[in-house]
C-alpha cells in the first residue's frame, strides 16, 4: 500500500518545511502545487525535495485558489498509483496526530474513503496580552507548538481516499465515485491561526478569493459564537471579510488547552460522517447493517461491495 498526499501552497514558507517533513514519515509521495508564493515557499520546497525523496515539485503557476486544483496532481500522477493505494488531501498547515499509515493499514477494503477530525487553533485573548508583551514570542522562527496553544475540535472533511478501478476526477473538490465512508476519523492539528502576522497574511491572500464566495468560512457577522457552536448551527457567509488578526481572537476559556496528550474528538461539534456517493448495493448493507444480519451474510456483502470497487463484480441476475 503506498499514500499519495497532493498538498496545494501559498505563501507558508514558515510552517511549509514543518508539514513536509512530518507527512514524509508517512507518505510515500507528497506532491506540492504551489499557487502563486511570493515569499520564498516555493524555492523551499525545492530545497526540501533535494534531502526529502518524498516530496515532487509539482508545479507553481499563479492561478486562483480552488480546491478543484488538486485535481490536476491527481490526473498527473493517477498512472503511478495502484488499485488499493491511498490519495491524501493534504493541507499545507496541518500535522497528523494519528499516524496515517497504521491508521489506513487496519481498514477493511470494503472502505474507500476517510474523514478527518480536526483540531483547529486560534488565536485567543491571551495571546493579546503575550503579543504585547513581546510580539517575538510569535516569530516565524518559534516552534509552532509554542505559538498555538489553544483549540477546538469543530471540523470534519474528507481527507484520504482510495483508489479503485472506477474512479474518476473529472469536476469539483474529490474525485467521484467514493462509496463507502470508514466509520471512524483521523486525528489532524490544523494551524491556520498560527500567528497575528500570519493570520493577517492569509486574510490578505485569500481577500480576492472571498469576494467569489471562497473560503466562506472566514466571513462570519459572530466569529466567536459561529465557532463554538455546533455545525448545524455555524451558518456560513454573510460576514465581512477580516483584515486585522484581533478581529479573529476567541476567549481562552471556551478552548482546549493543549497539553500533548488529550486530542478528543467531539463528534457534536462535527459534521456527520457520510457515504459520498452509495449505490443500492451499499444503501442495502447499509440497511442490513441496522438489521444487524449474521457475519457470513455481512462478509459475503462487504465482499460483493470490494469486488464491485475493483471493478470484478459478477454480473447481475434476475
Amino acid at each position: 500500500m503506498a499514500i499519495h498526499s497532493i498538498c496545494l501552497v501559498r505563501d507558508e514558507v514558515d510552517i511549509i518545511e514543518h508539514t513536509l517533513r512530518h507527512a514524509a514519515t508517512w507518505s510515500n509521495h507528497i506532491y506540492v502545487h504551489d499557487n502563486g508564493s511570493t515569499d520564498g515557499t516555493w524555492e523551499l520546497v525545492l530545497r526540501l525535495a533535494r534531502e526529502l525523496p518524498q516530496v515532487v515539485p509539482y508545479r507553481r503557476d499563479a492561478v486562483p485558489f480552488d480546491d478543484a486544483l488538486r485535481r490536476e496532481a491527481f490526473g498527473h500522477f493517477a498512472g503511478s498509483a495502484a488499485t488499493g493505494d491511498w490519495w491524501c488531501r493534504l493541507d499545507a498547515d496541518e500535522v497528523y496526530i494519528d499516524d496515517p499509515r497504521r491508521f489506513l493499514d487496519r481498514i477493511a477494503p470494503c472502505f474507500d474513503t476517510v474523514w478527518s477530525a480536526s483540531f483547529q487553533y486560534y488565536l485567543t485573548d491571551l495571546d493579546i496580552e503575550r503579543y504585547r508583551e513581546d510580539p517575538s514570542r510569535y516569530g516565524d522562527d518559534i516552534p509552532i507548538e509554542q505559538r498555538c496553544r489553544f483549540y477546538v475540535n469543530n471540523w470534519s472533511e474528507v481527507r484520504f481516499f482510495r483508489r479503485h478501478r472506477a474512479l474518476r476526477w473529472e469536476r469539483g473538490p474529490l474525485p467521484a465515485p467514493l462509496r463507502r465512508s470508514y466509520p471512524q476519523r483521523i486525528r489532524l492539528k490544523h494551524y491556520q491561526y498560527r500567528s497575528p502576522q500570519r493570520a493577517e497574511k492569509r486574510f490578505a491572500v485569500r481577500a480576492a478569493a472571498m469576494q467569489r464566495n471562497v473560503f466562506t468560512h472566514e466571513l462570519r457577522t459572530d466569529w466567536a459564537s459561529s465557532i463554538l457552536a455546533p455545525p448545524d448551527q455555524r451558518g456560513g457567509g454573510g460576514g465581512w471579510a477580516p483584515r486585522r488578526w484581533t478581529e479573529r481572537v476567541l476567549p481562552a476559556a471556551s478552548l482546549m488547552a493543549d497539553d500533548g496528550e488529550r486530542y478528543e474528538i467531539e463528534e457534536a461539534m462535527l459534521p456527520p460522517i457520510r457515504d459520498l456517493n452509495p449505490t443500492p448495493l451499499h444503501r442495502a448493507r447499509a440497511a442490513l447493517s441496522r438489521g444487524r444480519p449474521t457475519a457470513p451474510a455481512a462478509r459475503r456483502i462487504d465482499g460483493f461491495v470490494h469486488r464491485s470497487l475493483a471493478g470484478n463484480a459478477p454480473p447481475a441476475t434476475s
